[in-house]
């Protein structure tokens, strides 16, 4: 028994192209009366018929559940506002062409025209009311519609309807609604319509997330409704045929959902999102903790943050999360792992759900000048406030795995924004014995030094769970130890965490250091330890309400992950009363030396005549014609040879590094120029006996520097020269001559901040002739 007989099987049947252009033009005759050219309202209500109301609203229906997948990457409201207005949009076009046998260049024209005009869906944010678009709109719509895709895939869900994100969504809705309806009215091959949702559905699940929307649901009205709709325009559709697919599709979903709750599949879904990386390497910016003594002296006493909101008991705010040694400094990683995270951009918010008991804190930057944006653990939101909030907001990163945010901009002076924060991120584990640490996929440290490893072993023999030897490892560190940041009038203790230095410090009679150090060094341990560990620079607050971190209170920990808890910090660095004690040496008995007599002067001998007169002349002569040397001769003699044998090399060095100076002030382009003037004030530096690690950038090669010579002003030669060498094209003559006065400038405080032997050492010293060599 067919659905469709006799006079209905006639009317549902589909007509063929040239009987529907047939009947078009008959209606249009109709609709005239006769009387030339009929109304265009007229022709267009008299064009439909219920074959063509099913034919123009199946190709929508299956295109809205072929974008529902995407919902999951914007989660609001506004998306289905968008997909709904360029569904519509698309076909009403489509339609419009249909009824009035608009050829493709007019068609085309048209859609280009309603999708501008109609763009306030794609960037409500920029339109006026939501409604209506503004220049801002359509440039970001032009823009778009070759980045959007990028924009999607690099910016963390849910993106909401932050700039032109929606783009995407209301593109897919509007080309794929005109093309399928266009296919559906006038195509002789209907069926080819069905392709249009089929490649909308790819795509929204290519730029999807792993979260499926309605899975089922979706897969089975979609088959249902494509295989009914093309049933009945080939005038086969049967009732008991339909009723069996929807019988076989409904039981398969039912499986299908049942078997992936009680099996969860091995592989995620496949997403463009997890191949495509967001633009910034983290590793090209300088690290954290390499700058930590400038914040325990240059900026020990400015305010850098302003924190409102601080619940009771403090918290822990963090600025980065290092997780890879490289022999000379801890960073962020910049590749991928499941360990490390990926730095993404932030679209609405950066978790999908706010946590019920999450707190908020109002951050005011002060002179805090640098790219880490300070968070709390557990970070669920970042929202800048502040005059430069648009620049903030379209640079900042985050990771979500480190809690790590960052923004390109950098943060400056007066910027404000807000953290929405989850307490329970900072937790601390109640029962700490039955703790099993995480297994975790991190960088392989490299250049460890060999004391580490044996050091490690020995401090945590005995303990019997993996964070009792964690915690053995941070208390030896922090009761054996003994602090010091080596400023003026503390124990000596040099900057850094490189392999050398950590060397040297575990090496010594005692170990001397400060958070760098001790934070660096625990971290290296407990990786030796066979366990992930990565090292967290940061504020360890203890007050409530509002407090205002200085560069004092900047502190490095440990962090190290357990299954259930997450990640816990361990805190190694000794109290900063714990200072080695320096013992006067007792005062030593010298004896005066016992003086010796003279011995008595000779006797004259007496004066004997000679006995001959000729025996007396020939010695007489013998005395005159002897060559007697001149004593002064022999001082001359004796004074110039050293000079010679040890004047002449140092002169020689001198000369050369003057020819060197000069050829770096004189020779190259401009951008070379300027480089030379940095290579300059570093050699400088060296031959003074300041030595900064090889393989740093210009500014933390600067920071190193300024650590010894805070009033020098390298940290200015080093940004500028970065802004030489790297711009795009070769700075000007004048800059490249006042550049060079600055670097002399420099060099001459640099030099008058020591004493006059330390400068005349430096002045022939071979340090930095040995290092270009």
């Amino acid at each position: 028994m067919t659905a469709n007989g006799g006079r209905a099987q006639e009317s549902t049947r589909m007509r063929s192209p040239r009987r529907e252009r047939r009947a078009v033009r008959d209606a249009g005759s109709r609709a005239s009366g006769g009387a030339g050219s009929g109304s265009l309202i007229r022709r267009f209500i008299s064009w439909w018929s219920p074959a063509r109301i099913v034919n123009t609203f199946v190709p929508v229906l299956l295109l809205l559940l072929a974008l529902l997948p995407l919902y999951s990457v914007y989660l609001t409201g506004g998306f289905y506002i968008t997909v709904a207005t360029g569904l519509v949009l698309g076909s009403t076009v489509a339609v419009l062409g249909a009824v009035y046998r608009h050829g493709v260049l007019t068609l085309t024209s048209v859609a280009v025209v309603v999708f501008f005009v109609c763009g306030a869906a794609a960037a409500p944010g920029t339109a006026l009311a939501g409604v209506l678009p503004t220049p801002t709109t359509w440039q970001l719509m032009g823009v778009g519609i070759v980045t959007v895709w990028k924009q999607v895939l690099t910016v963390t869900p849910p993106l909401g309807t932050y700039g032109a994100v929606l783009l995407l969504p209301y593109l897919l809705a509007f080309l794929g609604s005109l093309v399928a309806v266009t296919l559906s009215l006038r195509a002789r091959w209907f069926w080819l319509t069905l392709l249009v949702p089929a490649l909308v559905l790819v795509a929204a699940i290519l730029f999807g997330t792993h979260v499926p929307v309605l899975a089922g649901v979706i897969g089975v009205v979609a088959v249902v409704g494509a295989l009914t709709w093309v049933s009945w325009r080939s005038g086969r559709l049967e009732l008991h045929r339909v009723l069996a697919i929807v019988i076989v599709l409904a039981v398969a979903a039912l499986g299908g959902t049942g078997a992936s709750m009680a099996v969860a599949p091995q592989n995620p879904r496949v997403v463009l999102r997890d191949y495509v990386e967001p633009p910034p390497d983290p590793q090209d910016l300088p690290s954290p903790l390499a700058g930590f003594r400038t914040y325990a002296d240059d900026l020990s006493a400015e305010d850098l943050f302003t924190v409102t909101g601080l619940p009771e008991g403090g918290a822990q705010l963090r600025l980065a999360a290092l997780d890879t040694y490289d022999g000379t400094v801890w960073n962020v990683t910049g590749a991928a792992t499941p360990g490390t995270g990926v730095f993404r951009r932030i679209g609405d918010r950066i978790e999908v759900e706010i946590p019920p008991q999450a707190y908020t804190l109002d951050v005011s930057v002060g002179t805090y000048q640098d790219v880490w944006v300070l968070n709390a653990g557990g970070t669920a939101d970042v929202t800048f406030t502040g005059p430069g909030s648009p620049e903030l907001t379209e640079s900042l990163y985050y990771n979500t795995v480190t809690d790590t945010g960052l923004v390109t901009a950098g943060l400056t002076e007066g910027d404000v924004f807000e953290v929405v924060a989850d307490p329970a991120a900072q937790e601390e584990p109640a029962d700490v014995t039955e703790l099993r640490v995480t297994s975790l996929q991190l960088p392989e440290p490299r250049g460890v030094p060999d004391t580490v490893g044996s050091l490690a072993g020995r401090y945590s023999d005995g303990a019997d769970s993996p964070y009792a030897q964690i915690e053995a490892v941070a208390e030896a560190l922090r009761n054996g130890g003994f602090f010091s940041h080596g400023l003026e009038g503390e124990v000596p203790s040099r900057a850094g965490h490189g392999a050398a230095r950590l060397a040297q410090m575990l090496e010594a009679d005692e170990l001397v250091g400060d958070e760098e150090q001790y934070a660096a060094v625990m971290a290296l341990m407990v990786r030796s330890l066979g366990y992930p560990a990565r090292v967290v620079v940061g504020f360890d607050v203890e007050d409530a309400g509002t407090v205002t971190l200085t560069g004092d209170d900047v502190v490095a920990w440990v962090e190290v992950p357990f299954d259930g808890v997450g990640w816990v910090p361990f805190f190694p660095t000794p109290p900063e009363d714990q200072i080695p004690q320096v013992e006067e040496p007792d005062p030593v008995d010298k004896p005066q030396p016992q003086v010796l007599q003279p011995p008595p002067p000779p006797q004259d001998r007496p004066d004997v005549p000679p006995q001959d007169r000729d025996d007396a002349d020939v010695d007489s002569e013998g005395m005159d014609k002897g060559s007697v040397p001149n004593p002064w001769v022999w001082v001359a003699g004796a004074s110039t040879l050293p000079v010679l044998v040890f004047g002449v090399p140092l002169l020689l060095l001198a000369v050369i590094k003057a020819i060197r100076r000069s050829r770096r002030r004189s020779k190259g382009t401009a951008h070379q120029r300027v480089a030379g003037g940095w290579d300059e004030v570093q050699d400088q530096v060296l031959d003074l006996g300041v030595i900064v690690p090889p393989g740093r950038t210009r500014r933390e090669s600067a920071q190193a520097m300024a650590g010894q010579f805070p009033e020098s002003g390298v940290l200015l030669l080093a940004d500028r020269a970065d802004e030489a060498v790297f711009a795009p094209s070769d700075p000007a003559e004048e800059h490249v001559h006042h550049y060079w006065g600055h670097v002399r400038r420099t060099v001459q405080r640099v030099r008058h901040s020591v004493g006059w032997k330390a400068r005349l050492r430096a002045a022939f010293s071979w340090r930095s002739l040995r290092r270009r060599a």
